[in-house]
């Protein structure tokens, strides 16, 4: 692909668009032996002979052009899809395992959980019409979602493990797209300072 000025550009799609010489030189406001110069340099650049031949070679660099932007667009498209898989890997890794763990968006809202976490945290989450959310003291939750600070104690006040202290790590993750939720992993612990 030849390299041209953006007067030659402008030039070029005047005569790829048919226009006559003196028809380019009024709309540029230059004179036609200036037009007629920009032409043939075009043709020593495109190595063509005539305005045909011009706007073939100026068609064919264009779909050069697209094709070129539209392999960039894809391996874009590829790159921020490794990306979403990498962070969806990070999140089922985070919920495989025996301690209770949660996926949270930052309105505190349940978008996965492991079996563990249904199991032991039953009793405090309720469903309304947004989906599976937590209950509005479940501060650690909120705060977590929120990527407020990264370890939290709390006691579980209902459920089949009411009175256990349980701590809460939080870890933010950021999705395609620019969404983060959080990913928090309880561990039981002896009491407010273990």
């Amino acid at each position: 692909m030849p390299r041209i000025t953006p007067r030659e550009r402008e030039v070029l799609s005047y005569v790829v668009s048919g226009r006559a010489n003196k028809a380019i030189a009024e709309e540029m406001r230059i004179g036609e032996q200036a037009v007629k110069a920009h032409i043939s340099r075009l043709f020593l650049k495109f190595r063509v002979e005539n305005r045909a031949g011009l706007a073939v070679a100026a068609m064919s660099q264009e779909i050069d052009r697209r094709s070129l932007a539209a392999r960039e667009l894809e391996r874009l498209a590829e790159e921020e899809h490794q990306s979403a898989l990498r962070a969806r890997a990070k999140l089922l890794a985070s919920l495989v395992g025996s301690d209770p763990a949660v996926v949270v968006d930052r309105r505190a809202q349940v978008l996965l959980a492991n079996p563990t976490f249904q199991r032991v945290f039953a009793a405090a989450l309720y469903r309304d019409e947004r989906g599976l959310r937590l209950p509005r003291d479940a501060t650690p939750l909120v705060r977590a979602a929120a990527g407020k600070p990264a370890l939290l104690r709390f006691k579980l006040a209902s459920g089949p493990r009411r009175g256990t202290w349980w701590r809460a790590r939080g870890e933010r993750v950021r999705l395609a797209g620019g969404r983060a939720v959080a990913v928090v992993i309880f561990q039981a612990t002896r009491g407010p300072r273990a």
